[in-house]
């Protein structure tokens, strides 16, 4: 009898000791660069409130659809106010990448369709994002559409 307790007693703590990572995949399907730009400084400060509860996270930002311009490394295919808009845009993914340690993954299926053929390095390409989202999901990622 003192044995199973004890196997109890160390199952429960080993089960309770681990750290619990907060774990989100953003979804961008939208073609809305301002909506955009504002999910990412949402993402941006959901991270830094984290940091500031001393809590672990793993975000992932999945880029498809009508929201895939904004991986294009050639810009000069833009009118000047939505170039500038995907530069910030850019700028915002490559902080997060950086400084946050968030993964950024385009969708090959979207940018074979929108004719993009090179992104910034700081962008994984794979090869069909849905798939991407249901690993993820299926690893315990929470699904937070933008």
């Amino acid at each position: 009898m003192k044995r199973i307790f004890i196997f109890l007693f160390l199952f429960l703590s080993l089960s309770f000791s681990g750290e619990r990572v907060l774990k989100s995949v953003f979804d961008c399907a939208i073609g809305d660069l301002d909506w955009i730009n504002l999910r990412l400084s949402l993402i941006q400060n959901t991270a830094e409130m984290l940091i500031k509860e001393g809590k672990s996270y793993k975000f992932v930002i999945t880029i498809h659809s009508y929201c895939i311009p904004i991986v294009d490394g050639d810009l000069n295919r833009y009118p000047k106010e939505t170039r500038e808009k995907i530069k910030l845009i850019q700028s915002k993914l490559k902080t997060l990448k950086e400084l946050y340690e968030v993964d950024i993954k385009a969708c090959n299926i979207a940018m074979k369709r929108m004719k993009i053929k090179n992104v910034p390095k700081f962008i994984e390409v794979v090869p069909n994002s849905w798939i991407t989202l249901i690993e993820l999901q299926n690893e315990g990622y929470a699904f937070v559409p933008f």
